[in-house]
């Protein structure tokens, strides 16, 4: 999902999938065991998004001192842009253009950044992740792409939302003024699967929003002051972009 998301943030459309797939000792039950599942999981999601998996290896017997590597499967996906006119860029573009968040954000802390921040551990059960719903919105948000009506798109994955929404400020001199009261502060840092933040100029906004439905949420909009500032349901965020980038 996290590769599908980084292909249709560049306004391309996922193709195919190659595989590196790093474990430790097979002959191990539990190893053996999350080989297995990684392997089932990319299964389903390729079937979803329709990406075949064309290649691939394996990388096994990865232990120091009998301690295995994490489960570590990597995937390449590859993408077809039809108009390099709609190649859309991950930094905001225009004052004035409407920023959405693309699905929903749930209390995703499992091998997230900020716990291994917070506790030196990675660990816990995933949620669930409904494929379907992921599918259908990066479908929608791919095909406004193709009409010209997004400016920029930056998915979520490592720090969550709070570090897209920096990162797309960076090298910029815009900023942002976002109404997140919907999130407590501790879900910015979420690391929910399929999201990303999109801007969109205020004349195509209605068609956006009428197109992708519930699966985008109207959050804020790109100022000219190089400030992100945010309410949450339980704090307020307003940071200079360069203090963020030097932090970053």
């Amino acid at each position: 999902v996290e590769a599908a998301s980084n292909v249709i943030a560049a306004g391309a459309e996922p193709l195919a999938i190659t595989d590196c797939l790093n474990y430790g000792d097979p002959n191990d039950p539990e190893i053996f065991w999350e080989l297995h599942q990684s392997v089932a999981g990319m299964a389903e999601a390729c079937r979803v998004f329709d990406t075949p998996v064309i290649s691939g290896n394996v990388s096994l017997y990865n232990e120091n001192n009998g301690r295995a590597i994490h489960p570590t499967p990597m995937v390449g996906m590859v993408g077809l842009v039809k108009n390099l006119d709609h190649v859309i860029p991950t930094a905001v573009q225009h004052p004035g253009d409407q920023v959405y968040l693309v699905g929903k954000t749930g209390a995703d802390f499992a091998g997230s950044e900020l716990q291994k921040m917070i506790t030196g551990d990675i660990s816990g059960v995933l949620n669930p992740l409904d494929l379907d719903q992921v599918h259908t919105n990066l479908t929608n948000l791919l095909a406004q792409m193709q009409v010209g009506h997004v400016a920029s798109a930056h998915d979520l994955s490592e720090g969550g939302l709070g570090v897209a929404l920096s990162e797309t400020l960076f090298k910029t001199e815009l900023g942002l003024v976002l109404d997140l009261r919907f999130l407590p502060a501790t879900q910015l840092f979420s690391e929910t699967p399929g999201r990303l933040v999109v801007t969109v100029p205020a004349q195509h906004a209605a068609d956006f929003a009428a197109a992708l439905g519930d699966g985008a949420r109207l959050v804020g909009t790109v100022t000219n002051s190089h400030w992100l500032a945010a309410r949450l349901a339980d704090a307020e965020l307003n940071v200079n972009v360069s203090e963020l980038q030097q932090l970053w």
